[in-house]
Order: C-alpha cells, then sequence, then structure tokens
C-alpha cells in the first residue's frame, strides 16, 4: 500500500505511511477543508489528532497479521500440526520408557518362603528359667501372650506379646525365684485369664489379672518347684487347685506335701505328706472310676514312690515302689507321671535309669532298665501313626520305646541332657511330627517315626561354659501367619552368691511346619503328658 487517500471532495489527501507524516502542501490544496485543518492542526486536539493519524498504519498492519492468523494457509497449519504431533509422539516415548524403568525397580519381589530357624524376637534378662511358660490370649483381643518367670537375679513373672516380645507387664516376687511352670486359667469366669506363678524359696503362689495386677497370694506350708495342676476334683462344677512343696517349712520336717485348695476363696481342702520334695507336678486323671478326678505325684530325693489320691477327699488310693540304686540313691522322680490317651495307663521314668507302665490300680505292668539319669519329663503320643503310642523320655540319651510292651524304637544321644521333657510338632515343615526339645544352648528335632535329627537352632549368645536353654518348650503360632514357633529362655541360672552372675535372654523362633500348639508344661492343665488330653 503505497499511501493514504482520504476524499476530501477535490483532491485526496496523500499520507506517506514509512514516514508517519503528512504533506502540509496538500492539505492546504484541499477544496472546503478548512475544518479539516482546524482539527488536524488546531491548539491541542490538532496535536491529539496528528498522533492518532501517525498510528494508524501500525494498526493497519497489526490488524493485517490478526487476519493471517485466523485465516493460516491450509498446507502450512497441516505441516505446524504435524511437527507438533510428531514432537508430542517422541515425548510419549521417552515418557513410556521412564515409566517402565520405574515399574522394574518398584516391583516387589517375590517372598520367600519362611524358612524355619530365623529368629523372631529376643528379651534381654538378667537369669534363666528353670520351668515352664503359658501361652495364652489372656485379656480376649485375640492376640497371644506368653507368660513366664525367672530365676534368681530377676524372680519376676513376665508378660509378653507372643509375636512381638514387647513386654505387657512385669510382677516382682516378695521373696525369691519364680522359677516354677505357670498357669493360665480363667479362675473366676470373667472370661480374662488369671495367671499363677510360684516363688521357689518362700512358697508364695501369686494370682495375677490379665493386665499383670495381684488378685491374690496365697502362701504354701514351703517352697516349691511345682507346676500347679487346676481341675475340678469333687464334682460341684468349680476349679480346685492342686500343688506340690518341697520338704521343711512349717513342721514339715523331710517331707513334702501335696495340697489342694478352693479356686474361689483359696481354702485349703486338702493336704497329704510324705518323704522327700514334692517337685513334680500333680497328674490329674480318674484312677476309681467315680468320673471324678483323682491326684498322682512323685518324690525326689524321699522315699522313691508314686503316690496316688482320692481327689475329693486326698484319701490314698496306692503307693508304688520304685528301685532305688546306691549310685542314685534317694534321687526318685522331678517330673511327674504321663498317661495314655485312654488314661488307662500311667508311665514313669526315674533318675536311677527305670521306666515303668503301671495300670490304674497301682500295678506294675512292665520294666524296663536304662544305664542314665533319666531326669526329664516324660511325653506319650503316637510318633508313628500306626495306632499304638510312644513313650518319650530321656537323660543323656533320648529314647523312644513302645507304650505296649516297652521295646525300643529309637534313640539319639544328647549333647548335654533332657532336663524339662520334649513337645511335639512338626518343626521342619515336612509334614509329619517331630520330637522337638531343648540341648544345652540348641533347640533340637528329631523326626518322630524314625528319631533322625529333622531341626536344630543355636540359641547360644554369651558362650560361658554352663550357658543352656533350662526351660522347657512352648510351641504355637505365635504371629498368626499359620505356622509354628518356639519360646524358650537361655543364661546362666544359680543360686550362688544370690544369681548376681546370672544373666538371660528369653526368645522366639520360627518353625517351618503347622499345627496345634503345645501351650502350658506337660501339653494340659492336668499335666498329663499327653496332648491328647488338650
Amino acid at each position: 500500500m503505497d499511501g493514504l487517500r482520504i476524499s476530501g471532495g477535490y483532491e485526496p489527501l496523500e499520507m506517506e505511511v514509512g514516514t508517519n507524516s503528512i504533506r502540509p502542501d496538500r492539505v492546504e490544496k484541499v477544496a472546503g477543508c478548512h475544518f479539516f485543518n482546524d482539527l488536524l492542526f488546531g491548539s491541542a486536539q490538532r496535536e491529539k489528532s496528528m498522533r492518532l493519524l501517525a498510528a494508524l498504519p501500525l494498526l493497519l498492519l497489526l490488524s493485517t497479521l490478526a487476519l493471517a492468523q485466523d485465516n493460516p494457509d491450509p498446507m502450512r497449519r497441516v505441516r505446524d500440526l504435524e511437527d507438533r504431533v510428531k514432537k508430542l509422539e517422541e515425548e510419549l516415548k521417552k515418557l513410556q520408557d521412564e515409566l517402565a524403568e520405574l515399574k522394574k525397580s518398584t516391583v516387589p519381589t517375590q517372598a520367600k518362603p519362611r524358612q524355619a530357624g530365623q529368629l523372631l524376637w529376643k528379651l534381654d534378662m538378667t537369669s534363666d528359667l528353670k520351668g515352664s511358660g503359658s501361652l495364652a490370649d489372656l485379656d480376649g483381643d485375640g492376640k497371644l501372650e506368653l507368660v513366664f518367670g525367672s530365676y534368681f537375679n530377676d524372680q519376676h513373672v513376665y508378660c509378653v506379646e507372643a509375636a512381638t516380645g514387647k513386654v505387657r507387664w512385669r510382677h516382682a516376687s516378695d521373696g525369691g525365684p519364680l522359677d516354677a511352670s505357670t498357669t493360665c486359667i480363667d479362675l473366676d469366669g470373667d472370661g480374662k485369664l488369671e495367671s499363677l506363678s510360684a516363688d521357689s524359696a518362700s512358697g508364695s503362689l501369686y494370682c495375677l489379672a490379665h493386665d499383670g495386677k495381684l488378685k491374690w497370694t496365697l502362701k504354701l506350708p514351703s517352697g516349691t518347684d511345682s507346676p500347679c495342676a487346676v481341675a475340678d476334683l469333687d464334682g460341684d462344677g468349680k476349679l480346685e487347685i492342686v500343688v506340690g512343696t518341697m520338704w521343711g517349712g512349717r513342721g514339715g520336717g523331710k517331707n513334702g506335701r501335696v495340697c489342694c485348695y478352693s479356686a474361689a476363696d483359696r481354702q485349703l481342702i486338702w493336704q497329704r505328706d510324705y518323704p522327700g520334695c514334692v517337685q513334680s507336678e500333680p497328674v490329674l486323671l480318674d484312677l476309681n472310676g467315680d468320673k471324678i478326678l483323682d491326684v498322682v505325684t512323685t518324690s525326689w530325693r524321699g522315699d522313691n514312690c508314686i503316690h496316688a489320691f482320692e481327689g475329693r477327699t486326698g484319701e490314698p488310693l496306692w503307693t508304688f515302689q520304685t528301685a532305688d540304686d546306691e549310685r542314685n540313691k534317694g534321687m526318685g522322680m522331678y517330673h511327674g507321671v504321663a498317661l495314655n490317651k485312654a488314661a488307662d495307663t500311667i508311665f514313669a521314668a526315674t533318675c536311677q535309669g527305670d521306666v515303668y507302665a503301671i495300670n490304674l490300680k497301682g500295678e506294675q505292668v512292665w520294666h524296663l532298665k536304662f544305664k542314665d539319669y533319666l531326669f526329664g519329663a516324660t511325653l506319650v503320643a503316637d510318633l508313628d501313626a500306626d495306632g499304638t503310642e510312644e513313650l518319650v523320655f530321656g537323660g543323656g540319651t533320648i529314647y523312644a520305646v513302645s507304650t505296649k510292651d516297652g521295646a525300643l524304637k529309637w534313640k539319639q544321644p544328647m549333647n548335654k541332657s533332657l532336663d524339662r521333657g520334649a513337645v511335639l510338632c512338626d518343626a521342619d515343615g515336612d509334614g509329619d511330627l517331630d520330637v522337638l526339645f531343648n540341648d544345652g544352648h540348641l533347640v533340637r528335632a528329631l523326626d518322630a517315626k524314625t528319631g533322625e535329627p529333622s531341626f536344630e537352632y543355636n540359641a547360644r549368645f554369651k558362650g560361658s561354659r554352663w550357658e543352656s536353654i533350662s526351660s522347657a518348650p512352648i510351641v504355637g503360632d505365635f504371629d498368626g501367619d499359620g505356622l509354628l514357633e518356639y519360646f524358650g529362655v537361655i543364661g546362666l541360672g544359680t543360686s550362688e552368691l544370690d544369681g548376681k552372675n546370672n544373666y538371660g535372654m528369653a526368645f522366639a523362633i520360627t518353625l517351618g511346619g503347622k499345627g496345634a500348639a503345645w501351650s502350658t508344661f506337660r501339653a494340659n492343665l492336668r499335666r498329663t503328658g499327653n496332648p491328647a488330653h488338650r
């Protein structure tokens, strides 16, 4: 465009776009344009008009560009869009590649099957444990707790979460060590469990609520290592507590005692004395067919006898005399007897190396003799699923014999000794049963059918000469994953110097299999040593 022509009536008025100026001579020649001349050049209004006219070329240029933008060349628009799509595709490819790499790095690896023998948790203590803990849901919240005591230098009852080992509460003894096995049961019918634990030195029996608060204390005639047995012994629907005591105490002399108390009011129902310490857990069964449970206990360092009492009154039913020898004279039996599934045969192993099968009348069925100090608690179960139960016992060697005739099934040497007996579970996860026990600083298992080693865990942690797992095994599904775990306490426990050099560690490890829990000493609160009575 060469110029702008404004028609004034005669001659065009030209404005040079390139110079943004109007030729005055051309304006003057326009006929009848005095008004226009005044508009352009008169006072302040003329100045504004001049600026407006000067801006007209720029406004026209911008308008032209805007029209070009709104109405682009179609082919150019296609090329622009194709370029943009190509760039977007390239950017998308980069994002897809980055996402793929991120997924590779963040996809969780496939979890490996849980292995047996892994440490689940541990808890430092200042002594070991000579008895057994208990596995139970004390408060009814669906989660399991472990309740256990401790020896000199610690002297507490512990309650910990079975899954984590977190301490829920502790209760201190007012006397000696709390190393007798614990008992967990609902004594008052409120739906929550109480825990019974006894002081082996002073003879105080503590009843603790589910939250660890002391409900009552019962003073026994003397100290005790005897785990309580709890059941209805007179048929009235109410629970009784049966417990043994050591010799000594109030007028005891060299006699230990078997005591039966009402669980409701702690009143003594009956008490019987005989020579030696009643270290054993009372074993409850119906001996005379009256459908009332009776009581069988043993003698430690006393008369070497097995004693049977009528459950309701405590009247003696019979006494079975075991053999003695010069080497282990007077040791007798530390732990109690065991029962077969039918509860019609009683089995006992003595520190003199004798093993007996006895009928309900106290008569010998068969007898075996071993050159071994058979200290450990006994176990009865069908180990090989052939319909006949076996008896497991031991000292320096662990043995399995037929309950029918005493025929040897298998035996395995111990590294140390079988102190607190064995439990039955699938330790290695192969789907069949194992006999699991503590042996020094080792947790060991043997295939129940063959006696061949199937599992071992080394729990040593400080390594002193006498360090050992002296508690009884407890087994169950602690963490709700459907698989079994094991609980024990390892350490050093002695009464020398009041145990000032003692130390300990409670711990839980994984096992390989599934199955029923072994939640208390001797498998049940009747203390029969047979998982069929759980």
